[in-house]
């Protein structure tokens, strides 16, 4: 058996912890709502309703419709009379992760602007490969005027696997949670690992590719012990203003492959959408708005206004006039997702940013 000296264990668990989004530490979540699905790889149990705990305490409400859409209410296929109907398409951060759903930002949209019915598909832990999947296949059954995209941006690294790291709701073992998985070959999409595996075995050589949004146990612990440290988020913040932090190095390079195929998939929604105009609007987790990070991704996101009916809204911005509140957004330190406050303030800057663009009732109340 060959040893590695401790002090390149100790050298790669550093390099390991600094490629990990910052003070993202994992939630220990089996999903208990979810349900294998052989085209998406796992989507939402209809008729679910439950009381769930949340991080830090408490609980919060989910509830599913007979379609298995996230949602308290049905919808007609034919949207009703003289309403404006939003198809919302995302992950956790939009689906709303550990937040009940009357409190979501789809919800409380819809009573911010009179007229407006808003149909939330957004899936927990999804790519943004799996949201074009989802629109495709029961978003576009509903008659409505616009798209929503709101990709997080790991979202980025989610479009290249196969598989995911996930917890078993029942054992709540380690477990691979199979995925549909996009190929991009000469500027065409081909669509791999479907029907999408309903089990993975442990991972063996020649198994699907996986990303782990846990980080190493070791790295864990020492980023803990690290931002535990006195004075360390103003280091940090000294640090970051002189050479803004970049976590997802890959939005640097318009040319790298992570980000080819993101275009690629967001193109691919368009033309799905038809004549429908079609938001992008990123979300990032709290050190984004806590310290100065890197905006490669912005400059990413916003060149796709290039394509026709694409229009791309910042949220970052309205977060930093919030000041020391803008913390009061996420769920930290006990989660990385956006609080109820956070859906708010995200559902005012859809409805302030949407009427500018005149893509739906300027009355807002």
């Amino acid at each position: 058996m060959v040893t590695m000296p401790r002090a390149s264990i100790v050298k790669f668990a550093i390099s390991d912890l600094l490629r990990q989004p910052l003070d993202s530490g994992p939630t220990l979540d089996g999903k208990p709502y979810v349900q294998h699905d052989p085209r998406i790889g796992y989507s939402y149990i209809p008729n679910v309703n439950q009381l769930l705990p949340r991080p830090g305490g408490g609980s919060y409400h989910f509830q599913t419709n007979s379609r298995g859409i996230r949602s308290s209410r049905e919808y007609a296929f034919t949207k009703p009379s003289g309403m404006t109907r939003i198809i919302l398409c995302g992950d956790s951060m939009s689906a709303g992760q550990f937040v009940s759903n009357e409190q979501r930002m789809s919800e409380q949209l819809e009573r911010r602007v009179a007229g407006l019915e808003v149909i939330n598909l957004s899936l927990e832990g999804s790519g943004t490969d799996q949201q074009l999947l989802l629109y495709e296949s029961i978003g576009l059954q509903y008659e409505h005027d616009l798209v929503i995209l709101m990709p997080f941006l790991s979202n980025l690294r989610r479009n290249m696997v196969a598989a995911r790291d996930a917890f078993d709701a029942k054992t709540r073992s380690k477990v691979l949670r199979g995925k549909p998985r996009f190929d991009l070959v000469d500027g065409l999409l081909y669509l791999r690992n479907v029907p999408v595996p309903k089990e993975y075995p442990a991972p063996i050589v020649g198994a699907p590719a996986v990303i782990t949004d846990t980080p190493h146990k070791f790295a864990s612990q020492l980023k803990s012990r690290l931002s535990a440290i006195p004075g360390m988020p103003f280091v940090k913040k000294i640090a970051y203003f002189l050479v803004p932090w970049e976590p997802f190095p890959e939005f640097r390079d318009a040319n790298s492959l992570e980000w080819q195929l993101m275009g690629a998939i967001v193109r691919r929604f368009k033309q799905s959408a038809g004549n429908r105009p079609m938001v992008i609007v990123p979300t990032f987790y709290d050190n984004y708005v806590r310290y100065r990070m890197a905006r490669n991704y912005w400059r990413r996101f916003h060149s796709l206004e290039q394509i026709p009916g694409v229009h791309v809204i910042d949220l970052l911005p309205r977060f930093r006039t919030l000041g020391v509140e803008a913390m009061r957004c996420f769920q930290a330190p006990h989660d990385m997702h956006f609080s109820t406050y956070g859906h708010l303030v995200v559902a005012d800057v859809l409805a302030t940013e949407l009427a500018k663009l005149q893509l739906f009732p300027s009355k807002v109340s």
